[in-house]
């Protein structure tokens, strides 16, 4: 069955509560009972509400988005704010260590909005300006994630706590399947990994996307950037240290998270 977003009654309180913990940076409780979201459809909801509340209430664009190819069991998508994107090679931090996933992050040159008719691969390669190495830092609101339910990760959007935008690579068409991803902690390798997309194509995450938010009426729009899953996992970091992240040939993604 097509998955749809999925209004409910407790949506705009679930939405609140989510916002207000994400705001404080101190995981709370499960969602109360009365608006907890009991399918995806409504966790999708409950993503656009918030969406919305931070666009109307604090400016706070959709910058980028999160997606992989879904399985029959879970869908894999929420959207990633612009007051938690980082540009730069200093990142503020609430903990001492941050948990990170190595990405591919894809830029769109043009819209892709909603329509009838879907898009085709070679119409979403069109739209694609440039990709960048890119780094999902990992958060919950929830204080017990593992008893929480999977619309309620899904609304608390899949454990997105911000997106580090590194250089960019030659081309996106460079972003491969597999490579080796070395981390450095102050120029001392400390982790080797061989690294494999989750979907063995790092485009295929976002080819899903664009026609998932058109079937929703929704779109993607140009200078939204994309991630489409970690190519090792997640990897624990120490804040307040000189990080650099090695990704085979396409190049290193240098950082210092700081934290007080």
């Amino acid at each position: 069955m097509r998955l749809q977003i999925e209004d409910y009654p407790g949506c705009a309180e679930a939405a609140r509560i989510l916002i207000a913990a994400r705001e404080a940076g101190i995981a709370g409780p499960r969602l109360p009972a009365d608006c907890r979201p009991q399918t995806q459809g409504q966790a999708l909801a409950v993503q656009q509400r918030t969406a919305r509340l931070l666009r109307e209430t604090r400016q706070d664009a959709i910058a980028a988005w999160k997606s992989a190819l879904p399985s029959p069991e879970k869908t894999v998508v929420a959207p990633i704010y612009a007051s938690s994107v980082a540009h730069g090679d200093v990142v503020p931090a609430r903990a001492p260590v941050v948990r990170i996933e190595p990405e591919i992050a894809f830029e769109l040159a043009c819209d892709l909005p909603t329509r009838d008719e879907p898009y085709t691969h070679a119409e979403i390669d069109a739209a694609i300006g440039s990709a960048r190495l890119a780094l999902e830092i990992l958060g919950c609101r929830y204080a017990a994630p593992e008893h929480a339910s999977l619309p309620e990760l899904l609304a608390d959007h899949m454990f997105n706590a911000g997106l580090v935008l590194g250089p960019r690579i030659a081309s996106p068409d460079a972003a491969p399947a597999s490579m080796t991803l070395t981390l450095s902690v102050d120029g001392a390798e400390v982790e080797q990994h061989a690294g494999i997309h989750p979907n063995n194509h790092a485009k295929a995450g976002l080819y899903w996307l664009a026609n998932f938010l058109r079937e929703q009426g929704l779109g993607l729009s140009a200078g939204q950037h994309v991630i489409t899953g970690s190519y090792a996992g997640f990897m624990d970091v120490p804040a307040n240290r000189a990080i650099a992240l090695a990704y085979g040939d396409l190049g290193v993604l240098k950082l210092r998270f700081t934290a007080g």
